[in-house]
């Protein structure tokens, strides 16, 4: 009799446990610990596919798109008609289309199919390269430059990202599609527990979609490390030297935009994850110290002035 009364009141009392607003904190405590859980498999365990950095002061050899990365390219290009008016018989697109030919003949790509567009958003001053070969260019961008070869650096950047393989869509490895799988289970319960089950979110793929865009993965908010933004540039550098352009302008643009704080805020987009004053000083250092296959950058240092500038005759795109 004494063991089954102690039994009945143990089942009471966990009754009025699971009745009890204890109880309810213990459930919200629980859908917290398996959020963070999952994020935590998220930010730590979500890596990608890591890709061969390009040998410095080379050009990468690039294959031809096949038909997916023509398409999403081109899906791209669709969904950004729908926000912009599309400029293709101004003066300023023809000069853009002919700066821009002249860096694909002097990176050796000039055979391969380009898509390079001037969109009309003067409020915004970009430039994007997507899977695909596609290129956009908001047209703030044109009144941002003070000169063709300030462009043109801007828009080498862009195209050494295409050539570096840096566009390529976000790859994980299996690892981490394991865990983004687990990480969605352990929400999606945490989320249903805390709302009682009011809240159920099914599906599959989600969580790889809102990591994609939390951590600006996505292909026109795309920000790169500091290891691939050094890579573009030093293949960039390397292109606009076998043209008539000067390697000088991009540092100068990037300097200027560096002493102006008024203009942080109008260039943020264009400047991504490094700040102005990081952009220029790797600029510089690369200028300076140029890669052992940069030899045209090279004979280009041995001629600069005292002041440190290259001497450039600048053509302007207004």
């Amino acid at each position: 009799m004494l063991a089954a009364l102690d039994i009945s009141e143990s089942n009471d009392l966990c009754h009025g446990i699971m009745n009890s607003t204890g109880f309810n904190n213990y459930k919200v405590r629980l859908s917290l610990a398996s959020l963070s859980l999952a994020l935590s498999f998220m930010i730590t365990n979500a890596c990608t596919v890591n890709r061969a950095f390009v040998q410095p002061g080379t050009i990468p050899k690039f294959a031809v798109p096949n038909p997916e990365a023509e398409e999403f390219g081109r899906d791209l290009f669709q969904e950004l008609c729908e926000d912009y008016d599309v400029d293709s018989e101004s003066q300023k697109h023809g000069q853009l289309v002919e700066i821009f030919n002249q860096l694909t003949k002097a990176a050796e790509v000039d055979h391969l199919p380009w898509h390079i567009y001037l969109l009309n958003g003067p409020e915004i001053a970009d430039v994007r390269a997507v899977h695909g070969n596609y290129i956009f260019v908001w047209s703030g961008l044109l009144d941002a430059v003070e000169n063709n070869d300030e462009l043109a650096g801007l828009l080498a950047c862009e195209l050494s990202h295409t050539l570096a393989y840096h566009t390529v869509p976000v790859e994980f490895t299996l690892a981490s599609d394991a865990l983004f799988t687990v990480a969605e289970l352990a929400t999606s319960l945490g989320i249903m527990v805390a709302s009682q089950g009011t809240v159920v979110i099914g599906g599959h793929g989600w969580m790889k979609w809102a990591y994609v865009e939390v951590a600006d993965l996505d292909p026109l908010d795309r920000e790169y490390s500091a290891e691939l933004e050094r890579e573009a540039a030093d293949i960039a550098l390397l292109i606009i030297s076998r043209t008539q352009y000067s390697p000088q302008a991009l540092l100068n643009f990037w300097q200027r935009v560096a002493e102006d704080g008024s203009l942080h805020d109008k260039y943020e987009r264009i400047s991504r994850g490094l700040s102005p004053q990081e952009r220029a000083a790797m600029i510089e250092q690369l200028i300076l110290q140029p890669s052992e296959g940069n030899h045209q950058l090279a004979k280009e240092n041995s001629t600069t002035d005292q002041k440190g500038q290259i001497p450039v005759e600048y053509g302007l795109i207004h």
